[in-house]
């Protein structure tokens, strides 16, 4: 009996040494303030009525990635102190499986850092007890911490220090962990939120702030390490994502902090919502992410899959081509082309269009967007740096295709101080212990200045186009603001949106080649008919003529001759008139008593149809009306007869081309002519010819 005992309480000790002797790796506020952490306390405002400090306000939410067989435990220092205070979590389907006002209680400081207990685990070490949940559904679970009360928090804390849980919207420490199968060890790196909506409480001095330390994992596989470095908000909000500010109505990036922190609908993707193809919110990390982390997992939005660990993607361009709007490789018309190219991975891309002949015979042109993974088309609009269209004839010019990945991008919402500058770093993702690049990049240009404190040096280190910058070392300069400042209001973060953002570049992808530019006036300049008068049983021949006034030259441009009920086709003739051709002979539809050819005409040339036509018995009395029409080839500007319909389509039809040419203006692309009349009885001979025809009106 006294050996069984004996050996009873070994074991015992041996289980309780165990216990102790694995760390908690707890996920949240104790990873933003280790033991000796400098700074101060930034709590979790943890309440869903958005304002201009925290525009993007929920729950303190967090999602967390599990294994079936693991366990979740949660905590806070709002548990079962009162008022609204609660804990919820959602299952990867979105049922809610835990709400919870009691238990998972972090009561001080001491406790936090000491960690929560696994499961089963005696008192001791100063770890608290949590809330469990076992895993039955592996994917990502949904957690909301929800505060005592919802008034701002009225006092501060220094980041080692003990606090006091208080009746506000602040939560001082939370802690999302997993522990393992075998409940012998915790697994770090599963936890990540979109948005931290965060407060220093009232007090916001020049000599201390926020110096929590975040991992940031973007969609493309790399990490960044996201050093706060004492910034200073009191109440403010901070989210990372890919394009920063948006244009409302491109939705493109604008590389640019706002002077504001409202009325943000349509400027910034709202990181409370689910991602879409352009638009990515990445996830903060309290620790550097897990290796197991798969690629997806189902959850954060129930019924479908959310990215998590993706392999790292190069960020690279290939088969570079321009193709004009209507499909032509190489040409383009007032109506521009696309730059088409394969995007290796998703991101921001620059295109640079350059003329390569001396002197350059236009501006250069940069056009900045958004890049999806596989194959792009970026709209040109066939105008140069300045807006001018560019001029007619074969252009020599490279087309320069540069695609940024790992973009990322820092935006502090509310944010007075910043006076060190945030420190952001890349890390290798062959080894996370290195620091690949630090650079980072901003424009605060428009920002209002401030009543206290000094303005970002300098104000401007973007050079306008992202792929022109060089940055600046986050370590050594950074993004500051706020430094000399004194008082509550009026430094330069002040309800102000401030975008800091960084990302690596891939080789660029270019192709050097002629732009074609082809700019015709394209007109149907004559119909004459040989009699005005006709009956039964005449023959009656029309002379068409059709002409480019150039500039350019075209080829395959669509030629119709239109003839009424009752004329039945004879013969006809073509005349180059030494210069034109027929790509395609006229061919005749008696469905639609439509001649249809395709026509070569260099610029200048004037080409002649005669038609002989039949008239019988079945000609309607009255005049006869015919129609010639001439259209442009695909990818030719023809000045008063280019649609300007968006989507854009390739000519099909000239009544549409001249009817939408925005000019308000006939189009001489259609000529009418009804001149013929044709009667039961022969014409007198005093009956003569007297006009050629009418435009079509283009309205």
């Amino acid at each position: 009996m006294r050996h069984s005992t004996k050996f009873y309480y070994v074991g015992y000790l041996l289980i309780c040494l165990l216990f102790a002797s694995q760390s908690s790796y707890a996920d949240g506020s104790k990873d933003l303030y280790p033991s000796g952490k400098a700074g101060r306390r930034a709590y979790l405002r943890a309440y869903t009525l958005a304002n201009a400090n925290w525009p993007f306000a929920n729950d303190g939410a967090h999602y967390v990635y599990a294994k079936v067989g693991e366990v979740i435990t949660l905590a806070s220092s709002a548990q079962n102190t009162g008022g609204n205070a609660r804990i919820r979590l959602f299952n990867p389907s979105g049922i809610q499986v835990i709400n919870n006002t009691s238990n998972g209680q972090i009561s001080n400081r001491t406790a936090e850092l000491a960690g929560p207990r696994f499961v089963g685990e005696p008192a001791g070490n100063n770890r608290y007890v949590p809330i469990y949940h076992t895993v039955t559904i592996e994917g990502i679970y949904r957690v909301e911490f929800v505060a005592r009360g919802t008034g701002d928090p009225s006092t501060s804390y220094n980041a080692d220090a003990n606090w006091t849980e208080a009746n506000d919207a602040g939560i001082r420490a939370w802690d999302v962990s997993i522990i393992n199968a075998t409940n012998d060890a915790f697994i770090s790196g599963r936890v990540y939120t979109n948005v931290l909506n965060l407060t220093n409480g009232t007090t916001s001095p020049n000599n201390t702030g926020f110096e929590g330390i975040l991992h940031v994992l973007t969609k493309d596989g790399y990490t960044y390490r996201v050093n706060n470095n004492g910034n200073n908000g009191m109440y403010f909000t901070f989210l990372v994502n890919n394009n920063g500010f948006l244009n409302q109505t491109t939705q493109e990036p604008i590389y640019k902090s706002l002077n504001t922190t409202s009325g943000l609908s349509g400027q910034i993707h709202d990181p409370n919502t689910a991602d879409n193809s352009k638009q990515i919110t990445h996830k903060m990390f309290y620790t550097l992410p897990a290796n197991d982390l798969p690629t997806t997992a189902s959850g954060a939005v129930p019924g479908s899959n959310t990215w998590l660990k993706n392999t790292v993607v190069v960020p690279e361009v290939t088969d570079v081509k321009l193709v004009g709007v209507d499909g032509t490789i190489g040409q383009v018309s007032n109506k521009g082309g696309y730059i088409r190219f394969t995007a290796g991975t998703q991101g921001n891309v620059t295109i640079l269009i350059e003329s390569t002949q001396s002197p350059a015979a236009f501006v250069p042109r940069t056009i900045t967007g958004f890049a999806s993974s596989g194959v792009n088309n970026v709209l040109w609009y066939g105008k140069d740096g300045t807006g001018a269209a560019l001029p007619a004839g074969n252009v020599p010019a490279k087309v320069t295709v540069s695609l940024q990945g790992a973009e990322v991008h820092f935006p502090f919402f509310d944010m007075e101080y910043n006076r060190l500058g945030t420190i952001i770093e890349l890390l290798d993702h062959n080894n996370l212990n290195n620091v690949v690049s630090d650079l980072v990049y901003w424009n605060d240009t428009g920002i209002s200045a401030p009543t206290s404190g000094d303005i970002p040096n300098p104000i401007n280190n973007s050079q306008l186009a992202p792929s022109n910058s060089t940055g600046i070392s986050s370590n050594s300069n950074g993004h500051k603001w706020g430094v000399n400042g004194s008082g509550t209001g009026g430094l330069f973060g002040d309800n102000k949106s401030i975008d800091t953002w960084t990302f690596i570049k891939g080789a660029n992808a270019e192709i050097t080649s002629t732009v074609v530019v082809k700019i015709a006036d394209l007109k149907v300049s004559e119909i004459t008919p040989n009699k005005t008068a006709v009956v039964s049983g005449d023959n009656i021949t029309y002379t068409i003529k059709v002409k480019n006034d150039g500039p350019s030259d075209v080829e395959a441009a669509p030629f119709t001759f239109v003839i009424p009920t009752g004329f039945n086709p004879q013969s006809f003739t073509f005349s180059g008139n030494g210069c034109g051709t027929e790509a395609l002979g006229l061919s005749y539809d008696a469905a639609t008593r439509t001649y249809s050819s395709q026509l070569d005409l260099p610029n200048g040339c004037e080409i002649t149809y005669d038609v002989t036509v039949l008239v019988t018995n079945t000609t309607v009395a009255g005049n006869q009306q015919v129609t010639a029409t001439i259209l442009r080839p695909n990818d030719v500007t023809d000045p008063d007869a280019t649609s300007n319909i968006t989507p854009t389509v390739p000519p099909t039809d000239p009544y549409v081309e001249c009817a939408n040419n925005g000019l308000g203006v006939a189009c001489n692309n259609i000529l009418n002519n009804t001149n013929v009349v044709f009667t039961s009885t022969p014409p007198s001979p005093e009956m003569r010819l007297t006009k050629t025809g009418t435009y079509a009106d283009s309205n």
